[in-house]
């Protein structure tokens, strides 16, 4: 469970990142309603992770430090994973949505995914052995490298999601009948959110406490 952890912790923190980046770029260069959008959105969800963890009742345990390096070096496979999948998404946006970009990779698209998922694939794999199944020092070097040429290509995907990202920037915007109703609908989420995270955590009270 340990490595599951670091490895979404890693891709939630890369993704808000990357969330955060597309809501400057829309407010810097392109349609400021979806910056805004995006902006609730990221409120919400950034607002309902803060509240399950200020009223989460697990006890806290204490980690040694070796095992907290492994968890931080696992956690860069996640974030590889997110700027990947950003990569993704942005390139079928530019692609098939708006045929105002071509793919560079020989493969072509969408087989120039298979390319990313041939590294990325055993690298994830190799990296859980190396961190948590040997569990040795050599192991633990071996990791390093292999994590940072991961956040290497981690990094060329996210400046190549970047990229595709300005073409959605260019062409994206809401019309105005839809501004305000896709306001109105996250503005009430915003407002349900709180109550159902609320509901969902307190624990039901017992029907018969002395029994």
């Amino acid at each position: 469970m340990g490595s599951l952890k670091s490895l979404g912790q890693g891709l939630l923190v890369a993704t808000g990142l990357i969330w955060c980046f597309n809501i400057a770029s829309l407010f810097k260069n392109g349609d400021a309603w979806l910056a805004l959008l995006y902006l609730l959105i990221l409120a919400i969800l950034s607002s309902s992770l803060l509240y399950l963890k200020l009223k989460s009742t697990k006890p806290r345990v204490k980690v040694e430090t070796g095992e907290k390096w492994r968890n931080l070096l696992f956690s860069v496979q996640g974030a590889a994973l997110a700027f990947w999948g950003f990569d993704i998404a942005t390139t079928f946006y530019a692609i098939n949505l708006t045929g105002l970009a071509v793919e560079l990779n020989p493969l072509g698209w969408p087989l120039g995914i298979l390319g990313a998922f041939i590294y990325y694939g055993p690298t994830l794999v190799f990296s859980y052995v190396l961190l948590f199944r040997i569990k040795e020092s050599v192991s633990f070097y071996a990791a390093v490298p292999l994590t940072l040429v991961t956040f290497g290509m981690g990094t060329m995907n996210l400046l190549a999601g970047a990229r595709n990202f300005q073409v959605f920037v260019d062409t994206a915007a809401l019309a105005t009948g839809v501004r305000y109703g896709l306001l109105a609908v996250i503005c009430t989420v915003c407002m349900m959110v709180p109550f159902a995270l609320k509901r969902t955590v307190t624990k039901p009270k017992p029907l018969y406490p002395n029994l």
